[in-house]
């Protein structure tokens, strides 16, 4: 079901709405009219039985606005309960007790190679976001390929009346955005950002263990243009792009190279990904919609530690899809779709490196014992459909069944994979909802399939979802949801364990071992509280809380454990007030339960290396840090001038100077020194936006 990001309306009697497109980066696509019965809480306007009955709008200009998100509207989903940004080694979010690497990402149709840039703001520009929604679990056929979450954006069309130039920048990034209508029924937009933080984020750091090789920084680029070539049909030409990288050089006698000779030489990243494609959506006279999509991807990543382990990794992905819709009459909507994807794949690397998961606390480089080298260039071919029925059974009830159907010709795995959503109102302003999924993914780590790095007998892991809901609107103004969920996760992929755990064989008998397995599995369960309102013309907040827990099994090491990303306890609170028609403020609160960490007990003289100690930790995500909050607060000032205008925003953020810890750092070669590492003080950041 979908999160409460945004409240799209549900007339559960009225004539059936048409679906707004959606999409999705490894399968069908989404709808081309305007809302689902099941629909995600998209905070908006809700119509239920045929009754407008407002509830608070928060719209994608009011996201801009959260304190803290950089006038990012993707930010918001940190907001939303269960989501979090927190530790492990991406920074995507991890919803739900999942992986972030389990999410999927669509953005109009057209597939992205990543969503989010290393510091976790989006590489959408705010001046084309419509609205974004995000699918928590159990979500509808047309998505395929997560197990996690789904996150669909949508960008707007193009104007036709009037033309744009505007300027942006803040302390982290700038921007331009050129908007022109060409004719009365073609118009199209370009925006491009860069990151700003390169040119100065030396200067705030003083620390003799590291230099930069490649400063940090990030690009994107967005674009479209669009034809009308009718009331009902339009053509359009989309294309994004993105690219991050970074670099580091350890000095010699730092704490990272006395701990792990294999970091001598340093670190470095670069991931990029370009994507064009061309998008056909019609209304027929019938009430059937399409909407048909062509599009190709380049993808690149390399990534290269110390001074002989490196990896190249080149993607071109080729994609057809479609999705339609059709009123076979008053209470059945039909919806299928079809997607065809062919994926060219380039791979050269050496590593001298043990296999590695987000489950093991050493990772170092020196821990490996044999030389991997291999390339490769394999070609995989996706084929992926979908068929539900939008069913409303009664006035007040609609049932959604449908099935998912997939095959890949790498692992060679078949998967039909039933879906249902159900919303039932069962008195005047309250609804239970309910929903049920079986899902897979192959995951975008190819290196741990392939040959030598990998295991080419793999299996996709898998999850089936759980929930149920409760709603009510309580009046015009306000609305609170109660959601429970379960997921069960199986075919989990982890590594090899260290070759402490098989003593009684040889060297070589343990790197015949495989280097990855699907020997894992989990499960994650939580109550999640949203309330929503409106408390006057000029306040617009919310607040989510939620409970959780989630765990992993290790079948080879019988290691029993939370998951790296189980933080129970999670609140936010959002609220924005209105001065005037020029001066807005508002403030974001969060808290949530500390980070899990493995804690580290000893460290031992290694028998060969006397330079070198060796850590002993205990047992795995065993140990909490201090929980995590604080307070970020806005304030947004609209400038007027004859023909253009200017927005200025200020935002404090940690307001009360929290030391929120989040890990620890060890000292010397020994590991004989502790001390905490914190998230980031209180902060002053500025913006301003002049559209000309």
């Amino acid at each position: 079901m979908k999160s409460l990001l945004k409240l799209r309306r549900h007339s559960a009697k009225a004539s059936r709405p048409h679906l707004l497109p959606l999409m999705i980066p490894a399968l069908l696509l989404a709808p081309v009219a305007a809302a689902e019965e099941n629909d995600s809480v998209k905070l908006d306007t809700v119509q239920i039985s045929g009754q407008e009955e407002k509830l608070t709008e928060i719209s994608t200009e009011k996201l801009l606005k959260i304190p803290g998100s950089g006038n990012d509207p993707l930010r918001a989903i940190e907001s939303l309960p269960g989501v979090t940004f927190a530790g492990g080694r991406t920074s995507a979010p991890a919803v739900r007790g999942s992986s972030p690497d389990d999410n999927a990402y669509i953005i109009d149709f057209i597939p992205v190679g990543y969503i989010f840039h290393t510091d976790s703001s989006s590489i959408l520009s705010d001046n084309v976001v419509e609205d974004f929604t995000l699918e928590t679990a159990a979500f509808p056929a047309q998505y395929n390929n997560a197990t996690g979450a789904v996150i669909d954006a949508t960008s707007r069309s193009p104007y036709y009346d009037r033309s744009q130039f505007i300027i942006d920048a803040s302390l982290l990034k700038a921007g331009i955005f050129i908007e022109q209508p060409i004719s009365e029924n073609q118009s199209f937009y370009v925006a491009a950002r860069q990151s700003l933080f390169q040119y100065y984020i030396e200067n705030f750091l003083d620390d003799e263990d590291f230099e930069f090789t490649t400063v940090p920084e990030y690009y994107d680029y967005q674009g479209k243009y669009e034809y009308r070539i009718s009331a009902t049909e339009t053509l359009s030409f989309q294309a994004i792009g993105s690219r991050d990288k970074a670099g580091l050089l350890f000095a010699e006698d730092s704490d990272f190279v006395l701990q792990d000779p294999g970091l001598s030489g340093g670190l470095d990243f670069e991931a990029f990904f370009n994507s064009q494609g061309l998008v056909w959506e019609k209304l027929y006279n019938s009430g059937m919609t399409h909407k048909i999509g062509l599009s190709q991807m380049e993808q690149k990543f390399s990534f290269n530690v110390g001074r002989d382990n490196r990896i190249d990794v080149k993607v071109n992905d080729y994609n057809l899809r479609s999705q339609f819709s059709y009123p076979l009459n008053y209470q059945h909507e039909l919806r299928w779709g079809l997607e065809f994807t062919e994926s060219q794949i380039s791979y050269k690397g050496r590593f001298e490196a043990p296999p590695c998961d987000e489950f093991t606390p050493d990772c170092r480089i020196v821990d490996g014992t044999e030389v991997l080298e291999g390339d490769g260039k394999p070609t995989i071919y996706h084929y992926d459909a979908h068929l539900a029925d939008a069913w409303d059974i009664t006035p007040d009830w609609t049932l959604t069944p449908g099935i998912a159907l997939s095959y890949d010709d790498y692992t060679e795995q078949y998967f039909t994979e039933p879906r249902l959503q159900s919303r039932w109102q069962f008195s005047t302003d309250w609804w239970f909802t309910s929903a049920y999924g079986q899902h897979h993914i192959l995951p975008d780590n190819l290196g741990e399939y392939v040959v030598p790095f990998g295991n080419r007998d793999l299996k996709q892991p898998t999850a089936t979802h759980y929930e149920l809901g409760l709603e009510n609107q309580l009046d015009n103004d306000m609305l609170w949801k109660v959601e429970v969920y379960y997921k069960d996760l199986e075919n989990i992929i982890v590594s090899r364990p260290g070759q402490e755990n098989y003593a009684s064989l040889t060297d070589a008998e343990y790197n015949d071992l495989p280097l990855y397995t699907n020997d894992a599995d989990g499960k994650a369960w939580g109550m999640e509280f949203f309330l929503n309102k409106n408390l006057t013309e000029r306040w617009y907040g919310w607040v989510s809380v939620a409970y959780s827990r989630t765990f992993r099994t290790n079948n080879l090491t019988d290691d029993d454990f939370s998951y790296n990303y189980d933080q129970p306890v999670i609140i936010n609170s959002v609220a924005n007030y209105q001065l005037n028609k020029d001066w807005q403020i508002g403030f974001k609160w969060r808290y949530q339960s500390g980070q899990l960490i493995t804690p580290l007990e000893d460290a031992i003289q290694d028998a060969d290396d006397p330079a070198l100690y060796n850590p002993i930790y205990g047992s795995v995500n065993s140990e909490r840090l201090p929980a995590y909050h604080k307070l970020d607060v806005r304030a947004d000032r609209t400038y007027r001038f004859s023909g253009w205008e200017m927005d200025f925003y200020a935002e404090i953020l940690n307001l009360y100077g929290r030391d929120n810890v989040t890990g620890y750092e060890y000292k010397g070669a020994d590991y004989s020194e502790k001390e905490e590492v914190t998230d980031l003080p209180t902060i002053i950041s500025f913006g301003i936006k002049a559209k000309l």
